[in-house]
């Protein structure tokens, strides 16, 4: 297993939008390893959103992260190959009144072929219905049926090759991201001292902002997972 963590747009996306990029350089410094994009989720971050007014604050923040080496991309003709593949597997299992469902975009998925071919110890996806199909794929028929409110049909060999693809992947979000940064104390750098005299619990009350910002912009995360968090985060406090 390489030391290399793959990064779907999402997740840069939510930090990009709280101001907290910077928080993947210091990340990148603990973990003495990669963080990689694929070639199409940099089409998502920076040259798509380059070309509109309403995004590209945030795609001149993420090109300077790639600039300065803190994330860095793939280029590859076999992440390509089997992102065609899986895009044409997942995109062809779900069927809704007689007509397949395209469920999943070209940069997930070449995160995924990504991950699979450079044997990486993690994805970092926010984007719930992806994080289903690898996850939970049997939840995922109940959860679209529910959002169309229709049934949902499934072509098994195609569900079948498609949960051997994802087995095993493992997932973290933006959030998981963001309380990584609080352990170890880089999230320290937004807490000026004397206010922690002022107000009780002020690092824990950052870490609550924090995630509910990043839940806000996109990450599928429950209040209940957060206020799980939380309450961890404050126990280990106490030790």
């Amino acid at each position: 297993m390489s030391k290399t963590i793959i990064f779907d747009s999402g997740p840069i996306i939510s930090l990009a939008l709280n101001n907290l990029l910077w928080i993947l350089k210091e990340l990148k410094k603990e973990y003495n390893g990669v963080f990689l994009i694929p070639e199409s989720v940099k089409t998502e971050l920076i040259d798509k959103p380059f070309l509109t007014k309403k995004y590209k604050f945030e795609a001149l923040q993420v090109m300077r992260e790639i600039y300065n080496g803190t994330i860095n991309i793939v280029k590859s003709s076999i992440i390509k190959e089997q992102t065609n593949k899986i895009l044409n597997i997942a995109n062809r299992t779900f069927k809704a009144q007689n007509s397949f469902i395209q469920i999943v975009q070209e940069g997930e998925i070449e995160a995924i072929s990504a991950y699979r071919h450079l044997n990486a110890e993690a994805l970092v996806i926010d984007e719930r219905t992806t994080r289903m199909l690898i996850e939970e794929p049997h939840q995922l028929k109940k959860l679209m049926e529910s959002r169309l409110h229709t049934n949902i049909e499934l072509d098994k060999e195609n569900f079948t090759k498609l949960k051997n693809i994802l087995s095993g992947i493992k997932v973290i979000r933006s959030t998981e991201i963001a309380t990584i940064a609080y352990e170890k104390k880089i999230l320290n750098t937004l807490i000026v001292p004397e206010e922690e005299r002022v107000y009780r619990d002020l690092k824990i009350e950052l870490l609550e902002s924090i995630l509910w910002g990043l839940k806000l912009s996109g990450c599928s995360i429950s209040e209940d997972e957060i206020n799980k968090i939380l309450r961890i985060e404050s126990r280990m406090k106490q030790r």
